[in-house]
């Protein structure tokens, strides 16, 4: 397997490195990581989407880089830093545990492959501690560079929003240059008692892409969490939310909008834990599939042993827009309390031919009747970001995005 090969050499060229505060937790990860190797379609978690595809890239390891855009507050460049917040303490991952902002938790083996291998090269990344007086939005972007290599980039963010902050943080995943790119990338959240954390994360990828994203939320007592995520397939796309409400009276909102077209693929896994009693979640998530494209959903609600009162609902719609394209839908709940409140739903189908047909009735072509109704159907999922500037921005891109159909 050339690419588990390509992870081991640049692994191992990574332990010299000066100011590593986590060479022990990162050598466990690693050998945790090659212990099972790339996953496949033989495990059910991966069953509709095979990441050994990866597995014969020669993938040479990134971390560095230069970029400036004054619209963004954060800016990585090959998952390091390349400009700070002044408002907001932040650093990189080796100087958030020297001061102590950071625990050694986050970064111990896990049982996913892919955080295995995030924790093994976290050597930059960043994390942001809101604080309790914060009312802020930050912008972050996630940039990868890569001009004509194969390459493998391993992204983290953390972010703590402190006891009764109240803070909107937009991440967004952008690929520049031709190149092919791996990007295995983790976003971990910790919200506080009484905080209210609005996340919003999007992605805008070259062709020759793979993508695997994990974003890891834990809440506690009376927190809100908002969750909004806009991803657009490419060669390989898979994004993953867990999220744990860990104390009573917290409450989260997960939004997703996703498109692929062509030959592209992309997955979303989420898994809503209810750990406590009082704890209520929404999900709703939308897709559209054009070409020969593949999309995967897959929504788990867990709700544990004494969560009782739980109030949890999940919806996922789908659009086709080709005889060709296929949907993998597979809403879950698993519940092990009597005293709960859990729905879920799937639909799949095409666009509304009686709304198309009254479009073209008067005088629209098909084109530009689906485009009208795409637009009001995405726009139930883009109407829920609460700040204005960015719910303008992001329904201009995802209108210039949308699949074209037949």
């Amino acid at each position: 397997m050339k690419a588990v090969e390509t992870f081991t050499t640049d692994f191992e060229s990574t332990l010299d490195l000066p100011d590593d505060n986590l060479n022990l937790l990162r050598r466990e990860s690693f050998e945790e990581f090659k212990k099972h190797g790339l996953p496949t379609r033989k495990e059910e978690y991966w069953k509709y989407s095979d990441p050994s595809i990866i597995s014969n890239l020669e993938l040479e390891f990134v971390s560095s880089g230069q970029y400036e855009d004054e619209n963004y507050d954060v800016i990585l460049v090959n998952g390091k830093i390349v400009k700070r917040f002044k408002d907001c303490q932040m650093g990189d991952i080796s100087e958030g545990l020297r001061s102590g902002n950071l625990g050694e938790d986050l970064f111990k083996k896990k049982d996913k492959p892919f955080l295995n291998l995030n924790n093994a090269f976290a050597i930059n990344g960043c994390y942001l501690i809101l604080e309790s007086t914060s009312r802020q939005t930050i912008r972050i972007l996630n940039l990868i560079t890569n001009e004509g290599k194969y390459q493998a980039v391993h992204p983290r963010c953390v972010i703590i929003a402190k006891r009764n902050s109240e803070s909107v943080i937009f991440e967004e995943f952008r690929i520049m240059g031709n190149g092919t790119s791996f990007v295995n990338s983790v976003t971990d959240v910790i919200i506080e008692d009484g905080a209210n954390l609005e996340h919003i994360i999007m992605d805008d990828f070259a062709e020759n892409t793979y993508h695997v994203a994990n974003v890891c939320v834990k809440q506690y007592k009376d927190s809100n969490f908002v969750s909004h995520n806009f991803s657009m397939g490419k060669k390989f796309a898979r994004r993953d939310f867990n999220v744990e409400l860990n104390q009573s009276g917290a409450n989260c909102n997960l939004f997703g909008l996703y498109f692929v077209d062509e030959e592209n693929h992309i997955d979303h896994h989420t898994t809503i834990d209810h750990k406590e009693a009082h704890c209520n979640s929404k999900e709703h998530y939308k897709g559209i599939l054009s070409g020969k494209s593949t999309g995967v959903f897959n929504g788990r609600i867990h709700v544990h042993p004494g969560a009782q009162k739980t109030d949890a609902i999940q919806n996922n719609q789908n659009l086709l827009l080709s005889d060709d394209a296929i949907i993998h839908t597979k809403p879950e709940l698993e519940i092990y309390a009597d005293d709960v409140k859990c729905t879920h739903g799937a639909t799949i189908g095409p666009l509304d031919e009686k709304g198309l047909f009254y479009l073209r009735s008067r005088g629209l072509n098909r084109k530009e009747a689906q485009q009208i109704l795409m637009r009001a159907y995405v726009n139930e999922i883009i109407e829920n970001v609460s700040d204005e500037k960015i719910r303008s921005e992001l329904m201009e891109l995802i209108l210039d995005r949308l699949p074209k159909g037949d």
